[in-house]
């Protein structure tokens, strides 16, 4: 390839990210004539303790994630989306095309509000603060467990996952709670 070559097709993707930086939006290839234009886009969704999520949809792998100081390759599935969860402030993100043609060369992700401090989503699950509190909860949540396993079976109770970190009153309660509920739905 020609001196010349190079120059042209590197002032040309040089012209395509700049106008798509000054747009705002997604740059891709002009499709062919009567083909339907398909469309790829990407969100970045901040999360209360200073997380991101970002999701996109509609692009074909392989593609690579640019924050702006990095570049790393992003997982693809087979329907062209993704997710991923940084932990970090940078809410600036770019998904980047990694063969040259590939639609969408790139897509400027979009920011979603921030959660309000106020939203249930931001605010933690904060643990019952005395042993008879936990007890309640633990029974209330292992009843609801049990009446929907009864439902469907007498014959096997659910055993409690202590991988979730919860007082032992909490399990006490969780487990007799999932009895009174398979006393009551199978007599018994």
């Amino acid at each position: 390839m020609s001196r010349t070559t190079r120059r042209v097709r590197r002032v040309a993707v040089t012209s395509l990210v700049a106008s798509s930086f000054a747009l705002g939006g997604a740059a891709f290839l002009a499709p062919t004539a009567g083909a339907a234009v398909p469309t790829a886009s990407c969100t970045v969704t901040p999360g209360p303790t200073g997380s991101v999520v970002i999701t996109g949809e509609g692009f074909t792998a392989p593609r690579k994630l640019n924050d702006g100081e990095s570049t790393q390759p992003l997982n693809v599935d087979a329907s062209g989306n993704f997710r991923e969860t940084r932990f970090q402030k940078n809410v600036n993100y770019t998904v980047l095309a990694v063969n040259e043609d590939q639609n969408f060369i790139f897509v400027n992700c979009k920011v979603l509000a921030k959660p309000s401090p106020d939203s249930p989503t931001s605010k933690p699950n904060k643990p019952p603060q005395n042993a008879q509190a936990d007890y309640r909860q633990g029974f209330k949540e292992g009843f609801g467990v049990g009446k929907t396993a009864a439902a469907k079976s007498c014959d096997s109770r659910p055993t409690a996952d202590k991988t979730q970190q919860h007082s032992e009153n909490y399990w006490k309660g969780w487990g007799q709670g999932v009895g009174a509920a398979f006393r009551q739905a199978c007599k018994g």
